[in-house]
């Protein structure tokens, strides 16, 4: 990763950290993301992994659109989903799924995967199974709407 990257990650955590309930021991942010459409889930957690509640919904998105502009790779595409796991002794796990279903709920509309595809084009060797399916059936909807326009 880059320096704007690095540093935007840190912005992220840092914004955490400044969020969490009195009493936390870890936070766990998770992300899904598409150009039309993002979800965020953040809890946390304390002593024992008991539930301290939920964390009101930061004003992240931009930043996370950003940061997914940031990291996209020609021909490997943008990333799908991500979660941070912060912990107060300053331990950090941070993943990013390129890859895996990021099993949005509920579910997607499959043209919102076309327009992520043509915002983050992806090389064929690329493009997962369960992505190619989606982005096939978002093209054939799409067909078949511009079709019925034109019997109109």
């Amino acid at each position: 990763m880059d320096r704007r990257t690095d540093t935007r990650i840190g912005e992220i955590c840092e914004a955490l950290r400044a969020g969490a309930p009195v009493g936390w021991e870890s936070i766990t942010l998770e992300v899904w993301a598409n150009v039309m459409a993002y979800e965020v889930a953040v809890s946390a957690q304390g002593a024992g992994g008991c539930f301290v509640g939920e964390m009101r919904q930061l004003a992240l998105t931009e930043q996370f659109q950003i940061l997914r502009d940031e990291m996209y790779e020609p021909d490997k595409g943008a990333w799908l989903s991500a979660r941070f796991i912060l912990r107060r002794t300053g331990d950090s796990e941070i993943s990013f799924n390129f890859d895996e279903d990021p099993n949005w709920t509920p579910e997607l509309h499959p043209m919102m995967f076309v327009r992520d595809l043509e915002a983050y084009p992806r090389a064929d060797g690329h493009i997962p199974p369960w992505l190619r399916r989606l982005v096939d059936q978002g093209h054939e909807l799409e067909r078949q709407h511009e079709a019925a326009q034109d019997d109109q």
